[in-house]
């Protein structure tokens, strides 16, 4: 089979999920995939808001369940600081515009969302802030004159990539986020996400027979 063998990741900067789903992501890389991500917009637009004690109260029981789950950790300054900040945005517009830059200047998208997922979960940064996305492209490396020039030709272009991310996961009959599915010899089917999630190696190996097949 196609040893370039693609893994489509839908996602959302703001998924608690996709953060608890990242050391699968990155054992896919490390199994020989190429990765390709799509952003779905979930906070994007007229779902963009600021965080409240109703999205606090709302995503915390899941996240107890991601750190059950896969070791992922919320830290300390995120529940205690970042989710009491009632000025932080939860806008997933700039962050995606922050990874299409990336991907277009370094190909660095997906790095720059696994950085993206640390900031915002671990270190409680602003993600959603112009300023603080260069901030962080340059603690990747990324030129930062290109990618403050990418980043603000890639935000008026992002309802057609959350439209597109929307159709795809309507194909691949994926309800929500994270999704993931295989792309090879011209066919894509989605992975079943359930008896992998927490389990990177076991998922590792499951990559490389596809490969190998």
């Amino acid at each position: 089979m196609d040893k370039q063998a693609i893994l489509h990741y839908v996602y959302d900067p703001f998924c608690g999920w996709c953060y608890g789903l990242a050391p699968l992501v990155s054992a896919a890389e490390e199994a020989g995939l190429k990765v390709v991500p799509h952003s779905g917009g979930m906070l994007a637009g007229e779902r963009a808001q600021k965080m409240s004690t109703e999205w606090r109260d709302f995503v915390r029981p899941h996240e107890e369940r991601i750190t059950a789950l896969s070791g992922q950790p919320f830290s300390e300054t995120y529940q205690q600081g970042t989710q009491f900040d009632y000025d932080v945005k939860l806008d997933s517009g700039p962050p995606t515009a922050a990874m299409l830059a990336a991907e277009f200047i370094a190909g660095a998208g997906l790095k720059m969302l696994e950085r993206l997922q640390t900031a915002y979960y671990v270190e409680g940064r602003p993600i959603a802030e112009r300023a603080e996305l260069l901030r962080i492209a340059d603690e990747l490396g990324l030129d930062a004159a290109s990618f403050a020039t990418a980043y603000d030709q890639a935000s008026p272009t992002l309802n057609g990539h959350f439209e597109q991310t929307q159709a795809f996961l309507g194909e691949i009959g994926g309800r929500g986020y994270p999704a993931l599915a295989i792309e090879q010899d011209g066919k894509v089917s989605r992975l079943r996400l359930g008896r992998y999630f927490g389990k990177p190696e076991l998922f590792r190996k499951a990559m490389e027979e596809v490969l190998a097949q």
